[in-house]
């Protein structure tokens, strides 16, 4: 850690901040937000914490961005004022903000000191994780293996929660009473994207090299920053990238509505049943060593490792599933009938 480099990053995350609510302009507060995440993916590359930030680079300064822009899009640039009652909200806001802020100055005086060697989690969980982790599963990235092994049943709600999350978008964006276009002549029906010969050939060249890239990162998260959640966000980027630039209604004839469901679920329903045979073959739930007595040349370490990579499949396909069903739902305001 350089500590000049982590104040200089700090004093820009905390102005970003401040930006980022006062300014009046959404799609300004939308831009600086982005930066405000690239901000803190440096932050997190500088103190060590890589897949952190690689999760921050692609879910925070890239698809949400994305979906900030959308919105915006749909709704308006411009935040309007209010006629009265204005100061008491800000009245209100403040008062919560100091007493959430003097409960957490409370709370810390409990917490053992940064970096504290001593600490219960410096003493017990954290050398195991370091000392164990190739041995316990082969798999050379701790973080991982935390995560999708010794953590594995908070990553499989975390999982449950995205779906769940565009579960509530498609029920509150999406309409069914919109115009049909099969009973609108040819020249109302919009099928073009981004007007651009340059852009559209391009982004269309670069989509299976970023898709290649999002299997990579799926599959070579045992060993390298990455995993299930960054390698869904990057596929599910790609196909917003082909919507934005060429063509919103070849997204949505590949990844249609109930494409986007089915995907989800049968994402969620991998983690989890991968889970359920561990448990028929006599085990604990998510115990993948024990699937070491189907998969075929495997011990009960390497299995470990493979049922890892399973579940990592499961959720890169749910989350990519859900990433485009929220972009297209906010897009189309729920019609499924143009992009922006």
């Amino acid at each position: 850690m350089i500590w000049q480099l982590d104040i200089c990053i700090l004093t820009l995350i905390v102005i970003c901040a401040f930006a980022t609510i006062m300014v009046k302009d959404l799609l300004s507060a939308a831009i600086i937000f982005g930066a405000y995440s690239f901000l803190m993916c440096l932050l997190w590359t500088e103190m060590g914490s890589v897949d952190v930030a690689f999760t921050e680079a692609s879910v925070g300064a890239g698809v949400s961005t994305v979906l900030f822009f959308a919105a915006v899009y749909q709704t308006t640039r411009r935040v309007g004022s209010r006629k009265s009652g204005r100061k008491l909200s800000k009245l209100v806001a403040l008062m919560a903000t100091l007493l959430t802020g003097l409960v957490l100055v409370i709370a810390e005086a409990d917490f053992p000191g940064f970096a504290d060697p001593f600490s219960p989690a410096s003493l017990h969980v954290s050398p195991y994780y370091i000392t164990q982790t190739l041995h316990d599963t082969n798999v050379p990235n701790i973080v991982t293996s935390v995560l999708a092994d010794y953590r594995g049943y908070d990553t499989m709600f975390e999982t449950a929660v995205i779906f769940t999350a565009g579960l509530a978008v498609i029920a509150i964006l999406r309409s069914y009473t919109g115009v049909d276009r099969r009973k609108l002549p040819r020249r109302y029906i919009i099928t073009e994207g981004y007007p651009d010969t340059i852009i559209r050939f391009i982004a269309r060249q670069l989509v299976p090299f970023i898709q290649l890239f999002a299997l990579y990162v799926v599959a070579h998260g045992h060993h390298s920053p990455g995993g299930g959640f960054q390698g869904g966000v990057i596929l599910g980027a790609s196909f917003i990238l082909l919507a934005i630039s060429y063509d919103f209604n070849i997204v949505k004839g590949i990844m249609s509505e109930k494409m986007n469901v089915l995907l989800g679920n049968i994402g969620v329903l991998v983690y989890a049943g991968i889970g359920f045979a561990c448990l028929l073959l006599g085990a604990n739930f998510l115990d993948y060593s024990i699937l070491s007595q189907i998969l075929p040349a495997t011990d009960k370490v390497m299995a470990r490792s493979h049922g890892m990579l399973g579940i990592e499949t499961g959720v890169a396909i749910a989350v990519m599933a859900i990433i485009v069903s929220i972009y297209l739902n906010i897009v189309s305001l729920g019609k499924y009938d143009k992009g922006l």
